[in-house]
């Protein structure tokens, strides 16, 4: 599976790595920055899927870096979500109007940033081809939540392609957003086949096994629009 690049930006190196962790175990490729000015730098040079920028940097801030971003052509369509410990409308509007995706309170868990990024991706465009997929092996990896890309989505089930084998038979906890939308779904499935893509990444296909009405009509309103 081709690897989503993620760039995070935060002063506080305890915190900084910790997100780096979560992300890097969910399967994405991390670059890190101290500043804003190293991240717009760095965003430049490397064209990431996805900025994640801390609202409360020294010199130049989440909201400076932001705008910096917006500047240069190859980032302007870029998601760009800014995290901040304090959530005040002031502070939304500064983030919103500098031009970043979204603007979210820090999460209290680490792990939890994984649904947020997962659900940024996805709501980016609905012409995706591609839906970012979190999800865990149960009694396996309980823990451990780690992100695939999936595609061919039906009432069904899906394609799903990971960066790791998952044997056939397996059952999975699955969340991920519709493209375009922000219908939330959250599934538990089983492998039913195993193989892997022409590029060599390991694919599974999946078998959705308690989908909700909701959910499911949801999903038929996706796919047939």
């Amino acid at each position: 599976m081709a690897k989503v690049t993620v760039l995070i930006a935060d002063d506080l190196k305890f915190f900084l790595e910790i997100e780096k962790s979560y992300l890097q175990r969910g399967g994405f490729e991390v670059l890190t920055a101290t500043s804003g000015e190293e991240a717009v730098d760095i965003a430049q040079k490397r064209q990431p899927n996805l900025v994640l920028l801390d609202l409360e940097m020294p010199k130049m801030d989440g909201v400076a870096a932001c705008a910096a971003m917006r500047k240069v052509a190859v980032l302007q369509a870029t998601p760009i979500i800014i995290m901040s410990a304090t959530g005040t409308p002031q502070n939304r509007e500064r983030c919103l109007k500098a031009g970043c995706t979204e603007f979210v309170i820090k999460p209290e868990k680490p792990d939890e940033l994984l649904g947020i990024v997962a659900r940024i991706l996805s709501i980016k465009k609905r012409e995706a081809k591609r839906i970012t997929v979190v999800f865990n092996v149960t009694g396996t990896h309980a823990s451990r939540q780690v992100v695939g890309q999936a595609k061919d989505l039906g009432e069904k089930g899906l394609l799903l392609e990971t960066s790791t084998a998952i044997s056939v038979g397996s059952v999975l906890e699955l969340e991920f957003y519709l493209p375009g939308t922000r219908s939330q779904v959250k599934v538990k499935a089983k492998v039913v086949r195993a193989g892997k893509t022409k590029e060599g990444a390991p694919q599974a296909g999946i078998e959705f096994i308690d989908l909700s009405q909701a959910d499911q009509e949801a999903i038929l309103d996706y796919v047939t629009s």
